[in-house]
């Protein structure tokens, strides 16, 4: 099941971030944008933390964090990378995409690439 996902979940981490955060200071992670809008770090710590729920709910990934609680944009940045390697792991180690589980926020069973997709329009959006 490697492909696409583990594709996707890549360009999200190798190029999307990594070119929107060049040159990004600490200072400027930290803060909001505008009133009402969550910070760089908020929006990090949001998609590490997803991928992590990922691996250990919807892919039973025996993944476990060397860094149980980044903070900061540099350790944030290696918890993606750790996440990142994980997924592709994981994604190698389904035999079928298309076996039903449930999904670990409405449990509803539905294929596990849907389950996949969902995780992943989230981290998009």
């Amino acid at each position: 099941m490697s492909q696409p996902w583990t594709d996707l979940f890549t360009i999200n981490r190798q190029v999307l971030m990594e070119r929107n955060l060049a040159g990004v200071t600490q200072s400027q992670a930290d803060r909001a944008p505008a009133p009402s809008v969550n910070s760089i770090t908020w929006i990090l710590s949001h998609l590490v933390d997803n991928r992590r729920w990922l691996l250990g709910t919807a892919l039973e990934s025996r993944y476990r964090p060397t860094d149980p609680e980044p903070k900061g944009l540099e350790r944030l940045m290696a918890a993606m990378d750790e996440a990142q390697a994980a997924l592709g792991e994981a994604f190698d180690a389904v035999p079928d995409g298309n076996e039903g589980r449930p999904h670990p926020a409405v449990q509803t069973s539905m294929p596990l690439c849907q389950i996949v997709g969902t995780f992943f329009m989230e981290e998009a959006y």
